[in-house]
């Protein structure tokens, strides 16, 4: 298990911060936890996972709700995704 970070731009704020109880539910499939940091005058988001079986991250993003919920929450690709470097302390 590890940390990752997901970094990336969206649409609408506002329709993206609405979309937090969906978000809730699909980053429980493969993290213990998240965080959301949001850089200061932007619609640029950044997202700390913690515990992320990297295996199932990799088949939830894949996934054709994860598509839909991107469309919805006005998500705009790319995706940055930081992983956790073992041993990089």
């Amino acid at each position: 298990m590890t940390t990752v970070v997901i970094s990336h731009a969206v649409g609408n704020m506002d329709t993206w911060l609405k979309g937090g109880e969906e978000r809730k539910a699909l980053f429980s499939r493969y993290c213990s936890s998240y965080k959301i940091l949001r850089q200061e005058g932007t619609n640029r988001v950044s997202i700390v996972c913690e515990n992320v079986d990297l295996g199932k991250m990799e088949a939830a993003m894949g996934a054709p709700e994860i598509a839909k919920a991107k469309a919805a929450h006005t998500v705009i690709e790319p995706l940055e995704v930081y992983i956790e470097v073992a041993g990089g302390k």
